[in-house]
């Protein structure tokens, strides 16, 4: 009788060990892949595609992972003027708490540049903490707080173990961005290294180098792109023609400009270093040949 029981013990114990491992597995898969699904992901990237490609100019510069720019397509649908109910604004969806630990004035969250230079310096800080995306992802959306907990609980750093003290909001979130890459094909490079902490951590979604947190440019030292104030009496193609520069040249260092030039009486204007000295000692000529066109 004692050996029956202890069969039935040891067949139930390894059932359910087997069903645990199983649902563990099936954390970081794809849920929908529909193709309903992913022409809205295609429509909504190819319908950004100039803000889209500064995002990935930016992150790839910075040596992040390309498939970040996903983060923004959920967040907001790259909609800069997009505000959650509970405060976040921007393409990033950035609280007013964390744009103060980055520099940000609240109106600077709708700034699409300097968003995104603030979302990449805190992906970058995020990663060289946790050295996994899922994790970074994580931690994004809900706060390190809650991460720090869940693991706790958990007694695990694998996202498969602690994932279920999370919240919510934040395991659909994982589940979109990971089909969100299903999409765009980049799949492979989110999960790599992600699943499961047990074999190794040192496989490295970056390959170029560790990612450098970078100061906002026209703040300090960054020599890239230089930063100055234009009202809607600028034109474009005033601008473009004196600097010899191209419109997509002008789009590519300023996202969204025409619309932020709608919409505000005055708009941080980007350009590099040489083009900016240009600019500035030109500055009440191009305005002046603007008004005249």
């Amino acid at each position: 009788m004692n050996q029956i029981l202890t069969k039935i013990l040891l067949v139930s114990f390894a059932t359910i060990l087997f069903c645990s491992n199983t649902a563990n597995a099936q954390v970081l898969t794809v849920t929908d892949t529909s193709e309903a699904h992913a022409k809205r992901i295609r429509s909504a990237i190819n319908s950004n595609r100039e803000i889209v490609n500064y995002i990935e100019y930016t992150l790839v510069s910075r040596g992040l992972p390309r498939h970040l720019r996903n983060l923004s397509l959920l967040e907001s649908g790259f909609d800069n003027g997009s505000v959650s109910h509970a405060g976040a604004v921007g393409i990033w969806q950035i609280m007013p708490d964390h744009a103060v630990d980055h520099g940000l004035s609240p109106e600077d969250r709708a700034d699409v540049y300097r968003s995104t230079q603030a979302a990449a310096n805190s992906l970058t800080r995020l990663y060289n903490k946790y050295k996994n995306w899922i994790t970074v992802l994580a931690a994004y959306n809900c706060g390190e707080g809650n991460i720090a907990k869940a693991m706790t609980k958990a007694g695990s750093k694998n996202y498969e173990d602690y994932y279920m003290y999370l919240p919510n909001e934040t395991i659909n979130s994982i589940k979109k961005y990971i089909n969100a890459c299903y999409v765009t094909g980049e799949l492979d490079d989110l999960l790599r290294g992600s699943r499961s902490n047990r074999t190794t951590m040192k496989t490295k979604v970056v390959k170029a180098r560790k990612p450098a947190i970078n100061l906002l440019p026209g703040e300090s030292k960054d020599p890239s792109l230089l930063k100055t104030e234009i009202n809607s009496g600028y034109d474009l193609e005033v601008i473009t023609d004196f600097l010899n520069v191209t419109l997509s040249d002008i789009n590519k260092w300023n996202p969204d400009i025409v619309n932020r030039l709608k919409q505000k009486s005055e708009v941080l204007f980007y350009l590099p270093a040489d083009e900016m000295g240009i600019f500035e000692a030109n500055k009440n000529k191009i305005l002046r040949l603007s008004l005249l066109k």
